[in-house]
């Protein structure tokens, strides 16, 4: 099994060494510059799905769970060994970077990532990016929030209603 190393730079110093696994799991957040606002505008939540959908589409990831906030977007992303995860996020940042601007949005430069280890649950991880909407007290029910979605495979057994089959992970709360 292959591992892509990704070096950093600048303050992405912290990350020179980002380690890449191929299928495996990775919970990603990207950000706008300054958490400024606007990626729920149709032009850019529309165009962040499309590429998304074109990552997984070309085999580079497969997209377990997304919800597009206003300043920032939760991913969960299973990665095939095509591409490594910086490289996956680069072009997701690089071809939505139009529709950002016409919203006079740019990307942070960085992205926080946490691989999922075995002994972590993947259902905790959905439940949070599911969840995140109604803790930022956008909606009330996730039903209710259009810029979430689930991957094929996840949308047939996961549930936000059944309660929780485990504690979400400690690193999740800090992102």
């Amino acid at each position: 099994m292959p591992i892509m190393h990704t070096p950093g730079r600048g303050e992405g110093a912290l990350r020179r060494k980002r380690i890449s696994l191929p299928d495996t799991s990775y919970f990603v957040t990207i950000g706008t510059a300054e958490r400024r606002p606007g990626l729920t505008a149709d032009s850019v939540s529309s165009t962040l799905r499309t590429e998304l959908h074109a990552i997984e589409t070309d085999g580079h990831a497969r997209v377990q769970g997304t919800t597009i906030m206003p300043d920032h977007a939760h991913l969960l992303l299973r990665t095939t060994g095509s591409l490594p995860l910086s490289r996956i996020i680069a072009r997701l940042k690089s071809k939505t970077r139009g529709p950002l601007a016409k919203e006079g949005l740019t990307w942070q430069r960085n992205f926080f990532e946490h691989r999922i280890r075995p002994d972590e649950s993947v259902e905790a991880v959905l439940r949070y990016i599911v969840m995140n909407p109604v803790r930022a007290k956008l909606i009330s029910s996730p039903e209710d929030y259009a810029h979430t979605w689930l991957g094929t495979e996840e949308a047939e057994w996961f549930d936000w209603r059944s309660p929780p089959e485990s504690k979400p992970p400690t690193w999740i709360s800090s992102t």
